[in-house]
């Protein structure tokens, strides 16, 4: 990893005005010198004040479940002060074990211990952002610190698909703040192959129980990475076997056991595929097949050009992960809590490798379409930071920010 930019005496100036005016416009500003220690710095205090003025209702609709994660979490929160030392040890003891109940203990953890101290869920929120950040920074070094990294419009398209698991899914904290910890692990274990951090790798599963799978992969990947030609073949089926999904599920489904059956059923019966489809559904299924299309071109373009890719070792290690983890996970699309979020933690791998090998040299249309081909989930995101923050958010120093939500 190549060091930091010299900073400048004016940009720092600037950076501190516009922080002491508003976090938000300050962090819109460092990108223009993202790869600064100020920078990281107006990153990481943003994204703290984000969780801050995080703000949310109490708990999801009781009758019809509407709401988001976020509310769960708070009213989850509100509880933990209820809970005495035996609860959380209990609990703990039971995750630890393999028991029956918390697959994970994350959330728990920060929650009881967190409500000893206040009842401000906002505080939560922002402890929750600190770590997320935290991780997400580190992962986000990588991109910036390559020579090719810059202020250009590809550079900024490259950063959007690289923190694509945005500060807002603290809604969703536990499985997405494990899936920045897993993308930090990933570069030090393959670009920068530091075996040391397998230790990390183990500890996702204590953010969310669905990184036990995440542990599997890594320790394997390590002896079946460099079988490149079998993961290409295997890469091709995915694809063919992704894309028919459905039709494939159905045709096997009478032959799982009986509660991989209901699962089945229940992601393909034809009142779940008609809803995906009726009224304005089909924009969302139409913009996500544009997606697994576009990422299939990159992966396949990869593919064509990995003798250049194979020049630079920590590059192609990446390139070999990349295919391998692609590929599981195409198998398992059919299953959200896994296939479709699991494909999430290969955006910043990809942009990364596009900028290593690809920036200024190739293919420099298909990158530029990146962002029509997100047009969906961009506004999605916008709505989303909408609707959990006040509009005064924007224009609000830290101050104020502290007093309203804090004090």
């Amino acid at each position: 990893m190549n060091g930091w930019m010299n900073e400048l005496k004016s940009d720092v100036q600037l950076k501190i005005i516009l922080f002491i005016i508003s976090p938000f416009f300050a962090a819109l500003y460092s990108f223009k010198r993202a790869n600064t220690k100020s920078s990281y710095l107006v990153f990481l205090l943003s994204s703290v004040f984000f969780g801050l003025a995080f703000t949310v209702e109490n708990g999801k609709d009781s009758v019809t479940g509407e709401g988001i994660d976020g509310q769960f979490y708070r009213e989850e929160f509100e509880y933990a002060k209820y809970l005495t030392h035996y609860n959380y040890i209990e609990g703990l003891t039971g995750f630890l074990t393999f028991d029956e109940g918390k697959k994970d203990y994350y959330f728990e953890t920060v929650a009881f211990y967190l409500s000893r101290i206040t009842d401000n869920y906002h505080i939560m929120f922002m402890v929750f952002a600190f770590i997320f950040s935290y991780f997400s920074l580190k992962s986000f070094r990588f991109l910036t610190s390559e020579k090719k990294f810059n202020f250009s419009i590809i550079s900024l398209i490259l950063c959007y698909f690289f923190l694509y698991n945005q500060i807002f899914n603290i809604n969703g904290v536990r499985f997405w703040t494990a899936a920045w910890i897993a993308v930090y692990c990933i570069f030090q274990i393959y670009r920068n192959n530091n075996k040391f951090y397998l230790i990390l790798v183990l500890i996702t599963p204590f953010f969310h129980g669905s990184y036990w799978i995440f542990v599997f992969i890594m320790l394997i990947s390590l002896a079946l990475k460099r079988f490149e030609k079998i993961w290409i073949i295997l890469y091709l089926i995915s694809f063919f076997v992704s894309s028919f999904a459905v039709e494939i599920i159905k045709s096997f489904s009478e032959l799982l056991p009986t509660f991989l059956y209901k699962l089945a059923v229940s992601y393909t019966s034809e009142e779940k595929l008609n809803l995906a489809w009726s009224g304005f559904g089909w924009i969302t299924v139409l913009f996500k097949n544009l997606t697994n299309f576009y990422l299939t071109l990159i992966i396949t373009l990869f593919i064509l050009n990995r003798n250049i890719i194979k020049e630079n070792n920590k590059v192609y290690n990446l390139y070999l992960f990349l295919l391998m983890w692609v590929t599981i996970f195409n198998f398992l699309i059919f299953v959200p809590s896994l296939g479709n979020r699991f494909i999430i933690l290969s955006y910043p791998i990809i942009a990364y490798i596009w900028l290593v090998e690809f920036k200024d040299v190739k293919y420099k249309r298909i990158i530029l379409c990146l962002p029509l081909i997100f047009i969906w989930d961009i506004q999605k995101q916008i709505q989303y930071y909408i609707q959990v923050l006040e509009v005064g958010y924007f224009f609000s120093n830290p101050i104020y920010l502290i007093y309203k939500y804090m004090l």
